[in-house]
C-alpha cells in the first residue's frame, strides 16, 4: 500500500460560504485490473493503520483498497493554515471531502464496498444517503459499520457545553497550551487513545458538532435502503453504552435471528441465529472488543466483510 497526496478542493456546505483548498494524503493498493474498490474511512483519532488486520484479505483476493485521511489527519492539510480555523468538522463538512475525493479519483463506478469506523461512520451514512451519484452507479452496494458511533449521545460526550467551549478556546492560538492540558486529562480519566494532542481536540470538536437529529434521519434513510449493511459492536466499548448500540442495530433494522454473538473467548454463542433467512442487515456482536473490534478480532471481522463482496 502506497502513500499518494492529492490537492482537492472542497466547496461550502450549506450556511457556509468558505471553500478549502487541502492537500489529501491517501493510501492506495493502487492494484491494476482490480476486482473492485473498497473504500475505508476512518474515525477520529484515527488513520490507516487501523486496518491493516481486514484490508489485507481484500487486496489478497484482488481489491483495490483506497483509505483517505480526513484534514488534520496523517498529513492531510489545509494550504492555507488559517484554513483550520475555519472547517469545523461538521459530519457536513465530512461528507463534502468524501464527496469531493470520491469524485476526484472517479471512483463511483469502482467502488464495490465501503467500511467505515466509529466517527467516520456519520459522514460515510451521510454521504451514502444523499449522494444520488453513488446510489446510481455504485458496483455493488455494501457497507460495514465498525463500532459505529451511535444516533444519541454517549459516555464519550460527559459535557458536550464544556467540550465546546474547550475547542473554540483550542482554536486561539493563546489559549491552546491551556486547553491542551485541559484535554489530556479529560482523555486520561474517558481513557481516549490518541497519538497528539492536536489529533485529540479535532475529535472532540467533531464530537461536538454531532448533529443527532440528522445521524437518526441518516440511519432510518440507510433501514429503507437497498444497501446490504454489515455492523460489528461490542458489550464492553469503552466510549458508547452497550443499551445504545443495540437500539442502533433495532433502528437501522437488524433481525435479532441475523446477529452473530461471540463470548469471550471468540466462541460463537448459540442464540438462533438463522442462515437460512435471506437479509441485507446483519450484526457482529462482541463481548470483548472495545472500540475497536476489528483490530481486536481482524480474523472473524474480515471474514464476514468477504462475504459482502461480489464473487465475480
Amino acid at each position: 500500500m502506497a502513500r499518494f497526496d492529492l490537492p482537492l478542493i472542497i466547496n461550502p456546505i450549506r450556511g457556509q460560504t468558505h471553500v478549502f483548498d487541502m492537500n489529501v494524503v491517501y493510501m492506495d493498493t493502487a492494484v491494476a485490473n482490480s476486482k473492485g474498490t473498497v473504500l475505508l474511512v476512518h474515525g477520529v483519532p484515527g488513520n490507516f493503520r487501523m486496518f491493516e488486520g481486514i484490508a489485507r484479505p481484500m487486496v489478497e483476493r484482488g481489491y483495490r483498497v483506497v483509505i483517505p485521511h480526513f484534514p488534520g489527519f496523517s498529513g492531510t492539510h489545509f494550504v492555507d493554515g488559517r484554513d483550520e480555523r475555519l472547517f469545523h468538522h461538521t459530519t457536513e463538512n465530512k461528507s463534502m471531502f468524501l464527496s469531493t475525493f470520491i469524485d476526484r479519483l472517479d471512483l463511483h463506478r469502482e467502488i464495490v464496498l465501503i467500511v467505515a469506523h466509529s466517527a467516520g461512520t456519520y459522514p460515510t451514512m451521510h454521504y451514502i444517503t444523499t449522494s444520488a451519484k453513488i446510489n446510481s452507479a455504485a458496483k455493488n452496494k455494501a457497507l460495514v459499520l465498525l463500532n459505529p458511533t451511535v444516533h444519541r449521545p454517549f459516555r464519550a460526550l460527559p459535557n458536550p457545553f464544556l467540550l465546546a467551549f474547550l475547542t473554540t478556546c483550542w482554536k486561539q492560538p493563546a489559549l491552546r497550551t491551556v486547553v491542551e492540558g485541559i484535554l489530556h486529562r479529560l482523555a486520561s480519566y474517558l481513557k481516549i487513545r490518541y497519538d497528539n494532542i492536536d489529533l485529540l481536540a479535532i475529535a472532540v470538536m467533531t464530537a461536538v458538532k454531532i448533529n443527532f437529529e440528522q445521524i437518526n434521519q441518516c440511519v432510518t434513510a440507510l433501514r429503507v435502503s437497498d444497501w446490504q449493511i454489515l455492523t460489528t459492536i461490542s458489550e464492553n466499548d469503552q466510549y458508547i453504552e452497550s443499551h445504545l448500540s443495540h437500539d442502533f442495530l433495532r433502528i437501522l433494522g437488524v433481525d435479532p435471528h441475523h446477529i452473530l454473538r461471540y463470548d469471550n473467548h471468540l466462541q460463537l454463542q448459540s442464540t438462533g441465529y438463522r442462515r437460512d433467512l435471506t437479509t441485507n442487515r446483519r450484526a457482529l456482536v462482541f463481548s470483548h472488543g472495545c472500540h475497536f473490534s476489528h483490530q481486536q478480532h481482524p480474523s472473524v471481522v474480515a471474514l464476514e466483510i468477504l462475504k459482502m463482496l461480489p464473487t465475480k
